[in-house]
């Protein structure tokens, strides 16, 4: 899983709101949201989250590619699900696997410590 800050999981939130309002979820550039000189909106595109559309303007024999909007990509629509599904697995590997194997390894150390005498006949 990619680690991300709050602050860019927040723009994300952000972004995501944003994206349902528009077909296609394309945003425009000119969108509130969206600041391209944002560290974290930065963060975000180069972690994969968001990709740009370019627009090309031809003038003699020089390209010069624009970005038009932007669109949220399957990482970045899915990350707070994926997010949840890890958190929800670490918890049970380090809260609820630790307190089953300790509860039982007690009822097995209660166990023998109560039945093995009777078993070996000690008093």
């Amino acid at each position: 899983m990619i680690e991300t800050v709050k602050k860019e999981r927040k723009l994300l939130k952000q972004l995501m709101r944003e994206s349902d309002k528009y077909d296609h979820g394309f945003i425009p550039i000119d969108n509130k949201h969206v600041n391209m000189q944002n560290y974290y909106f930065r963060e975000l595109c180069q972690k994969g989250f968001i990709k740009t559309a370019e627009v090309k303007y031809e003038t003699d024999a020089w390209v010069d590619p624009k970005p038009k909007s932007i669109q949220l990509t399957n990482l970045g629509k899915h990350y707070f699900e994926h997010r949840h599904e890890g958190l929800k697995d670490q918890l049970f590997k380090s809260v609820y696997l630790p307190i089953a194997v300790s509860f039982i390894t007690t009822c097995i150390t209660l166990a023998l410590n109560h039945w093995l005498p009777k078993l070996l006949g000690w008093k």
